[in-house]
């Protein structure tokens, strides 16, 4: 649950992190309202909750993990 070492692992500064973060945050709620509208009437959004959570792994991948490790 606390990890005092999660911006080392993370690779990342506060502000950094603070940024990229909330910006992640800000998609997920957009792919919570898109998902739900897309729940309801299937033909609006079709495909949109989908490509956010990819953006969200495949930006977090980019951002905070190394791969040369």
């Amino acid at each position: 649950m606390w990890d005092s070492n999660h911006l080392q692992k993370a690779h990342s500064g506060y502000f950094r992190h603070l940024f990229i973060a909330m910006w992640f945050n800000l998609l997920a709620l957009t792919l919570l309202i898109t998902g739900i509208i897309h729940a309801l009437i299937p033909g609006l959004f079709p495909f949109t909750p989908y490509q956010l959570a990819k953006k969200i792994v495949r930006d977090t991948e980019a951002y905070f993990i190394r791969h040369d490790e």
